[in-house]
């Protein structure tokens, strides 16, 4: 049981972290200067780590949450494709 919170804790963790930057980004609360879009592509290196041990959770004990690390950790990997097509679509670059 004490595997599976922390298998649990991490995933929501490495989920967190980059939608942090990601809303730093947006919204400019921080400025970063040297880092102009890397948080938009942080996603797609930590979100998969966090997604193995989302599934690593469930694989121990299904519950709601590590289905729930499961979708969001699944759902901001798929951001970096979605901003870039909708930021095509819209602006036209």
């Amino acid at each position: 049981m004490f595997m599976q919170k922390t298998y649990l804790i991490v995933s929501y963790l490495l989920f967190f972290v980059p939608l942090l930057f990601i809303v730093n980004f947006l919204f400019d609360i921080i400025t970063l200067e040297k880092v102009q879009g890397l948080p938009i592509f942080f996603p797609l290196v930590i979100c998969p780590i966090g997604l193995f041990f989302a599934l690593k959770a469930h694989y121990i004990h299904k519950d709601v949450m590590t289905f729930g690390s499961i979708i969001v950790n699944s759902g901001l990997i798929l951001f970096p494709f979605a901003y870039m097509m909708l930021g095509t679509l819209i602006f036209g670059v």
